[in-house]
């Protein structure tokens, strides 16, 4: 990187795209040193990716970034000379890297920024509080209502029916 590079707190969607200049024993030692270099000792590495460009096999860096990370096609067409043409190791950083910090990475000539594919995501984290009805404890679930007189009424008739009916069949059944 030839300038410092700034990262936004909270930032969200973003990929960055290095080429790691140093041979193949030099790259392997990146990951452990990676937060050292930049001036970043907080990254969290699950959302850091040292690439092998060899072990890609058959596939090309455009098409493991657009199957990998979700990257449009469209606009990995634009920088495809330049992806193709890059040999060794390529290091992937994720937004989710920095947690939410804002810092500043500085530059190292260890590593060159390619490219910095993604959106800004927007910003669902809201500070003010809602202020409305629906939002006070308890107002949602309405307790449940007592049975009314007319409903009481009506089981009780109900029992004292089915009472008189098997005490009758009762008799029925003795007299016979």
């Amino acid at each position: 990187m030839t300038n410092a590079l700034t990262i936004a707190a909270k930032e969200r969607g973003q990929l960055r795209l290095f080429a790691v200049n140093l041979t193949d024993a030099g790259g392997e030692n990146i990951p452990k040193t990676l937060g050292q270099m930049l001036g970043a000792e907080d990254l969290d590495p699950a959302y850091v990716e040292l690439v092998r460009l060899s072990d890609l096999g058959d596939m090309s860096l455009p098409q493991y970034l657009a199957q990998g990370y979700d990257i449009d096609a469209d606009t990995l067409s634009a920088d495809r000379a330049r992806l193709t043409g890059l040999s060794g190791y390529v290091l992937i950083i994720l937004s989710l890297a920095f947690r939410d910090r804002a810092m500043t990475l500085r530059a190292v000539p260890e590593l060159t920024l390619i490219a910095n594919y993604g959106a800004q995501v927007p910003d669902w984290s809201a500070n003010e509080t809602i202020d409305t009805d629906s939002t006070d404890i308890g107002s949602g679930v309405q307790p449940r209502k007592t049975p009314s007189d007319a409903a009481i009424g009506g089981r009780i008739a109900t029992y004292a029916l089915l009472f008189l009916f098997v005490f009758t069949a009762l008799f029925v059944w003795i007299g016979s």
